[in-house]
């Protein structure tokens, strides 16, 4: 039960933050404005059901070093299907991939920072 409800709302995060930007892009800030503060009160509730099914440990460096492997795989994956739409002629998808894995490669050095400044004899070697 509670593995549906987080993919549930973990997708009405998405869904609520697409359609604020489409609100933003058509002039309605107000809209835009409710529906990314209703993404952020369902990011709330994925949150939680993250903490009630044990997807998160009760140690901030385990945590630190999952994300960092699931960020760094999905810059990866991403960097890949940029390849892929470049070769297609997608150009639309090849700019969105080439950002978000870019954004993921920040995400990771974040995340890296964060171990060696905190956890500095147990990370990063």
């Amino acid at each position: 039960m509670a593995g549906k409800n987080f993919s549930g709302e973990t997708m009405e995060v998405g869904l609520y933050l697409a359609m604020a930007r489409q609100a933003y892009r058509e002039g309605y800030p107000e809209i835009g404005e409710v529906l990314v503060r209703i993404a952020n009160e369902e990011a709330a509730h994925a949150a939680g059901y993250a903490e009630l099914t044990g997807q998160i440990s009760e140690s901030t460096e385990e945590n630190l070093k999952k994300m960092l492997a699931g960020e760094q795989m999905s810059n990866k994956a991403k960097k890949e299907a940029a390849t892929k739409a470049k070769e297609l002629g997608i150009d639309a998808a090849h700019d969105y991939f080439d950002e978000t894995s870019r954004d993921e490669a920040r995400h990771a050095q974040a995340l890296a920072g964060l171990l060696k400044r905190y956890f500095p004899k147990k990370c990063c070697d």
